[in-house]
């Protein structure tokens, strides 16, 4: 049992601290999950529909793989099986990308809903089918402008609040044995910033990485594309991924008390 309390300095550490165990344990999952995700980026366009299940596949497979190892549950080959908490895992993330799309079309019509009355309070006979006419009502709206320059960004935070919110729901289904999606909620009541900033510099090297392939991909064009998005699924599972884990394992042992591991199952 422990106070509960969770520092970022102790949260980065622990991430960085389990790379290594991570991949060498985990080698043939992150392997796998590699190379699936980098064959999803470079399909034909006649494929470009498997795009999304391959990349789900990649990401369960990984993640699946991490949180066994973390929590000493059956390993598989180099950690590459697909099990119960695989398939659990799989549920969780259905249940979570839910969440995420009921809130999202809230959030959405919201502030659609304000740019909307903003424009026509300045221009009555304002056109919401013309780009130029909205460029023209939201230029010379004054204030408005600032309430609807404010609203996307306030849904934006409040996205960030939740996926910290929801944050620790794979490792407490992992852990204990079940989906675990709003029974996991509680964990992380109190510890949104530490989580969000300890994320953030975990994945600063991954938004580098992202950002210069970007610029190197827009320079070459497409004879890049395939090593590109290698070296991409590379630093996504052979980096990101271990780390985010061992964060989130550290967070979640100092979170877990017997009250939430009773609490019910969503």
């Amino acid at each position: 049992m422990t106070d509960g309390s969770v520092a970022i300095g102790a949260t980065v550490r622990a991430g960085v601290a389990d790379l290594g165990p991570s991949v060498r344990a985990c080698w043939g999952a992150v392997l796998a999950a590699v190379l699936i995700s980098a064959l999803s980026q470079v399909l034909p366009p006649a494929a470009r529909g498997l795009a999304g299940p391959l990349a789900l596949a990649a990401s369960i497979i990984a993640w699946g793989a991490l949180y066994r190892r973390a929590f000493g549950r059956a390993p598989g080959l180099a950690g590459l099986r697909w099990g119960l908490d695989e398939w659990r895992l799989l549920g969780a993330h259905a249940l979570v990308a839910v969440i995420f799309i009921v809130v999202g079309a809230v959030l959405l019509t919201v502030v659609g809903a304000i740019a909307l009355g903003v424009a026509r309070a300045n221009a009555p006979d304002f056109d919401a089918t013309s780009a130029q006419a909205w460029r023209l009502a939201l230029a010379h709206s004054g204030p408005g402008a600032i309430v609807a320059g404010a609203a996307p960004l306030l849904g934006l935070a409040l996205l960030a609040w939740l996926a910290a919110r929801l944050s620790l729901t794979a490792p407490a289904t992992v852990a204990q044995g079940r989906v675990q999606v709003l029974s996991a909620f509680p964990l992380t009541r109190g510890v949104v910033i530490p989580i969000l900033i300890s994320g953030l510099v975990l994945a600063a090297p991954a938004a580098g990485l992202a950002a210069i392939s970007s610029l190197i991909g827009r320079w070459a064009g497409p004879g890049l594309k395939l090593p590109l998005a290698l070296l991409s699924a590379i630093f996504a599972y052979g980096y990101l991924a271990p780390v985010w884990t061992g964060a989130l394992v550290h967070i979640y042992r100092r979170r877990a008390t017997p009250a939430a591991s009773l609490s019910r199952d969503v």
